[in-house]
């Protein structure tokens, strides 16, 4: 009876009932430009066809006005993630590794959580590294008696090399007001 689409916010020949909008704190809209001068898609001028904005991290009032200012009937929550299996990584040397959008958000993410990260590998997102580099990471890593962490995202996408010594921090959505969010998409959805 639904359909979900991610990334489906440009493509104006599906009509969407609920259009919810995402950002993450530490990027926001960057430069507030649109491709290729900055991170945008599409101006944001273009919030005016959304009803819900998530924004992951603390809450800024002073963004919220921004975006407020484009459409004023926006209902803005807020999330975060939350590490699961933290205790696998506590007291441990790191060598983390992601290849998402914004790795930076993965590695700010550990040491939030005060994990100590010696090195860090910052590859592009959907980038599909070799087993050849992988494993040219792990040795390296064994050798100095580190351990490799990585986004269950990228782990995943490397679990068909059936190398050992590897982990992922497994992280959950925490949502603010998470029954508020639950009870306006449904009211969107009549």
């Amino acid at each position: 009876d639904v359909v979900i689409l991610d990334d489906g916010f440009q493509d104006n020949a599906i009509f969407k009932n609920l259009i919810i909008i995402c950002f993450n704190q530490n990027q926001l809209v960057g430069n507030g430009l649109v491709i290729p001068a900055g991170p945008l898609r599409e101006d944001l001028s273009a919030l005016k066809r959304a009803s819900i904005v998530v924004i992951n991290g603390d809450r800024d009032k002073h963004f919220e006005d921004e975006i407020l200012n484009f459409n004023n009937k926006l209902s803005i929550f807020y999330s975060n993630y939350e590490p699961v299996n933290i205790e696998r990584f506590q007291g441990k040397k790191l060598v983390a590794l992601a290849g998402i959008g914004n790795p930076i958000n993965f590695f700010n993410l550990l040491t939030n959580f005060k994990l100590n990260v010696i090195k860090k590998h910052e590859f592009p997102d959907h980038y599909n590294i070799s087993k050849s580099e992988l494993t040219s990471i792990l040795e390296n890593a064994k050798k100095n008696d580190y351990q490799l962490i990585m986004t269950e995202k990228d782990y995943f996408r490397i679990k068909k090399f059936e190398l050992t010594d590897i982990d992922y921090l497994k992280v959950v959505l925490k949502i603010n007001d998470k029954d508020k969010l639950i009870n306006k998409i449904l009211e969107n959805l009549k």
